[in-house]
């Protein structure tokens, strides 16, 4: 999604005030996104987790928070995050793949719900809490996504217990004691399609028979967005047909047992509320092409480089100018360094601010310091669309003086 013209005068301001690189980020999205989504699911017996590793800035998890979503937490860094911006342990799901002994414990004594994969972390989570709750994530052994890297799901696949291994999972469980409480998958990320959910979820609701004490089924997250101009969205509606006709067949064969649906949208609530506005600093014809180099890199926004991802760029500067063909690059030392290829955008001069689109998943969560590059900086938008700085971008003397800082530390021990 492009900014609308109003849009662009209050990132030129906040790339004013502010500087770049910075990520924007706009709650008003955010909410819009909760609404569409509670709102196809009104009649569904259903709960949200936010999934924090798609964007973990405390404004976006606090508004989600009093958006009255839970937690989808996979690890114990989103957990301490999630328990101190005040979600209850009640409303955490700790989904951890490969988790250690001690991450394990950590979050038995937060009190949250462990969904697990694996079933020799099955086996030890019984000997360490024998007669606990616990969620199974299952591999269905099909899976779907934007990109292989984040197809999860399937025979190549590092996540969940095979359903092929259900039967030994049970007979793990029954041997300590253990309520299997919840099933969960989660097939991919960035999937338009709903049929693969069709599928998954009727694989959830088979597999749900053999466990009578499961009143959770988690069907995951990964519900898309539009990146591409014209790309088609994700049928929300359908999603939720879908779900309802799983639920009442059921009911039929189970009168009386309830259960809820559990979703874990991340990308979905917080992709299109995010730009990361950066400045065009270099103009530079080569081999009949036009390169604009920004003060922003790949390690700051990483998805075109490791997903060939699509994101729209608008010059925020200059929106009417005469639109031209350009590769828009970065300041990192990598061939991969792009931001876009061949892109048509209004003319783009030095100094011009250019806003990424669509950059408020995955952006600043994958964020790093290659190159000795500082983060940008992160201002948030509320629901008054009054903006605040929430992360002030270091300089470089600052980011090299953590650096040394912890390099004295160590040597002082």
């Amino acid at each position: 999604m492009l900014p609308q013209d109003r849009q662009q005068g209050e990132l030129l301001a906040i790339a004013r005030a502010y500087g770049t690189p910075t990520y924007v980020y706009d709650g008003r999205v955010v909410k819009r996104q909760v609404q569409a989504l509670k709102a196809a699911l009104r009649d569904v017996p259903s709960f949200l987790l936010y999934a924090l590793k798609a964007n973990s800035s405390p404004a976006v998890v606090k508004l989600l928070r009093d958006l009255s979503l839970g937690a989808d937490v996979v690890s114990p860094g989103e957990l301490a995050l999630a328990r101190r911006l005040d979600f209850s342990p009640e409303r955490i799901v700790f989904s951890a793949n490969n988790m250690t002994d001690e991450e394990m414990l950590h979050a038995v004594r937060e009190g949250v719900l462990l969904n697990i994969g694996e079933l020799t972390r099955l086996e030890k989570f019984g000997r360490q809490c024998p007669g606990a709750g616990v969620s199974l994530r299952i591999n269905p052994e099909f899976g779907a996504g934007h990109h292989e890297y984040v197809v999860t799901a399937g025979q190549r696949s590092k996540f969940g217990i095979p359903v092929a291994d259900l039967e030994k999972a049970r007979a793990v469980a029954a041997e300590h004691g253990l309520r299997v409480v919840g099933l969960h998958q989660h097939i991919g990320s960035g999937n338009l399609q709903v049929q693969p959910y069709v599928d998954a979820i009727r694989v959830l609701f088979e597999k749900a028979e053999d466990f009578p004490e499961a009143t959770v089924l988690n069907m995951g997250g990964g519900i898309g967005v539009s990146y591409r101009p014209q790309e088609p969205s994700f049928d929300l509606d359908q999603l939720a047909r879908v779900l309802r006709e799983n639920l009442n067949g059921f009911a039929e064969r189970f009168p009386g047992r309830k259960v809820q649906i559990w979703l874990e949208p991340g990308r979905f609530l917080t992709a299109e509320c995010g730009v990361l506005l950066v400045e065009a600093n270099t103009l530079k014809k080569s081999f009949g092409q036009t390169f604009v180099g920004t003060n922003s890199g790949m390690s700051q926004l990483i998805r075109p480089a490791i997903y060939g991802a699509y994101h729209g760029v608008v010059n925020v500067s200059n929106p009417n100018g005469a639109a031209d063909r350009y590769n828009i690059v970065g300041n990192i030392c990598e061939s991969s360094d792009f931001f876009a290829h061949d892109r048509e955008v209004s003319e783009i001069r030095e100094g011009d601010i250019l806003a990424i689109c669509d950059a408020g998943a995955y952006g600043m969560a994958m964020a790093s310091e290659y190159n000795l590059r500082p983060l940008p900086s992160e201002v948030f938008i509320d629901l008054d669309g009054r903006p605040h700085l929430e992360r002030v971008r270091e300089t470089p003397d600052e980011l090299v003086d953590r650096m040394l800082t912890g390099r004295r530390k160590l040597d002082s021990n």
